[in-house]
């Protein structure tokens, strides 16, 4: 059986010209993401002629950044299976509105401390450039990303992930005990590995249980650590793609798209940068008969508005003059960067940089977003941040962070995207509904749900622990209406007593 490094070798050229056209896409837009083959981070990178490319790229990533994980409240609406909710005839009680609200909230919490929205960035910047991406969910909840370039996939015709090894560098220093470091040699990419030891992780889909097999090995094929088995569910690895083709192991990238007018734009780029260079060099051109009366000399040694004897017709100031072609290139380049930046959406009004941003303006980003990509955006939040948000549930209850809530009492449903927002329209339904009520006076208040609409109100604002159960209600109606009779019945009494002392 083959070793780990002979199946990445004999899979990296099923791999080749994907990763081949990342890199070309890296190169017209942000170099770093996806370097030429032997970067070591040390080598000077290419530059392109232009910025569009790599600004096109950041500000597309950024508005689906704050989409999937937007700032200042929760990326996701817990909920209940639509089972449970049929068995409730849709009637969810308050403590289970306010237990679902305070999950949302413990989730945030855990979101910000392993700052997934700057990974989320990252991973939406490799995906935009180069279309695939192997995501790991870390045990301390953070999240590791794995390069074109550092993985390899097998697919089946439904698109599930047979086949993925990662290779990885590790640190000679920071080995397991027992492991056996080969001698140094070059990999596979020109990356000197005197320091660094390659780990390859190998994970296979096994169909006959249902589950994967993950295991780590050396490139002389020593076993690091034991294989462990996960679900689908449970495995903490996630395959991303851009856009999916069907038939083929890796993904397509949104800079695929407009590689030909990215390319067309920095060539013009480039030409027009060389048209204003040479009319902006400007030179004196002296007759070949002059230089004998020294007019050459006396030229190049007068100050401006000083007198020079010499023939006018012998000196001629020359200049690059030619319009039509700069007038061109700039008429292209206008054409082109306004097609390049309709698709990436730099046209388009963008979300505020705030700790805090509207429902609108996260709506509005949502459904231009969902327009444009054609479900890009839909796929990306159920294969990665649904999936994520599963693993990092999983993981809050192992560690006790999270309620132990058991699937058949109670089971989670995360709602990703516009669903998400379901809370805060809550809040306007509700208050909506309450000023309509109170309209109808006591009877009209009277004949609504009051404790329900509150519920969704202070839930959906954040606060599940500030509205009172039913019954902490009614035991402090009661608690007041005892000491009001109380009083009632004390007040006489005491007028009385009071009219005796005086009369005495």
């Amino acid at each position: 059986m083959a070793g780990a490094k002979e199946r990445y070798d004999k899979l990296s050229t099923g791999r080749a010209q994907f990763l081949q056209r990342a890199r070309h896409n890296a190169l017209l837009t942000v170099p770093s993401l996806v370097p030429l083959e032997g970067h070591d981070g040390k080598a000077h990178l290419y530059e392109p002629y232009q910025s569009l490319g790599a600004t096109g790229v950041i500000s597309m990533a950024s508005r689906v950044t704050m989409a999937l994980v937007p700032a200042g409240r929760p990326h996701l609406r817990l909920g209940l299976p639509p089972k449970k909710l049929f068995e409730m005839n849709s009637d969810v009680p308050p403590k289970v509105n306010q237990a679902l609200g305070k999950g949302e909230l413990l989730i945030q919490s855990a979101v910000e401390r392993a700052n997934w929205r700057a990974s989320t960035l990252q991973v939406m910047q490799q995906l935009i450039c180069a279309g695939s991406l192997t995501a790991e969910f870390l045990d301390d909840q953070t999240i590791r990303l794995h390069r074109l370039d550092n993985f390899v996939w097998r697919r089946d015709f439904r698109g599930l992930t047979l086949e993925c090894i990662i290779r990885e560098y590790w640190d000679r220093d920071a080995l397991p005990d027992g492991v056996a470091t080969p001698a140094n040699t070059l990999s596979g990419d020109g990356k000197s590995t005197d320091d660094d030891v390659i780990i390859y992780i190998v994970i296979k889909y096994k169909d006959s249980t249902n589950t994967y097999s993950v295991h780590k090995e050396t490139e002389g094929g020593s076993a690091v650590g034991e294989t462990s088995e996960f679900t689908p569910a449970k495995l903490p690895f996630l395959f991303l793609r851009w856009a999916e083709t069907p038939g083929e192991d890796y993904g397509r990238s949104k800079v695929e798209e407009v590689c030909g007018d990215l390319r067309s734009y920095d060539s013009m780029s480039k030409q027009g940068l060389e048209v204003g260079t040479m009319s902006a060099k400007n030179f004196v051109m002296v007759r070949p008969g002059a230089t004998a009366q020294g007019l050459k000399n006396r030229i190049s040694r007068i100050n401006n508005g000083d007198t020079v004897v010499g023939d006018p017709e012998s000196v001629e100031l020359k200049q690059f003059a030619n319009q039509a072609a700069a007038s061109v290139t700039a008429n292209i380049s206008q054409k082109l960067e306004e097609r390049i930046s309709r698709a990436f959406l730099l046209l388009s009004t963008q979300q505020r940089d705030a700790e805090r941003v509207t429902a609108a303006e996260i709506e509005r980003d949502i459904q231009e977003l969902e327009s444009t990509l054609g479900g890009t955006f839909s796929a990306l939040s159920l294969e990665y941040l649904e999936k994520l948000t599963n693993l990092l549930i999983s993981d809050m209850k192992d560690k006790g962070e999270f309620p132990q809530v058991g699937d058949e009492d109670l089971e989670a449903t995360i709602l990703t995207g516009l669903e998400a927002l379901s809370r805060e329209r809550d809040v306007g339904r509700g208050v909506q509904a309450a000023q309509i009520a109170s309209q109808f006076g006591p009877e009209g208040l009277g004949r609504i749900k009051m404790d329900v609409i509150l519920d969704k109100i202070f839930v959906g604002l954040g606060f599940p622990d500030s509205v009172k159960d039913e019954e902490q209600y009614q035991q402090e109606q009661q608690q007041a209406q005892q000491a009001a009779l109380a009083e009632k019945a004390v007040g006489p009494a005491i007028s009385a007593a009071g009219a005796q002392q005086g009369g005495g």
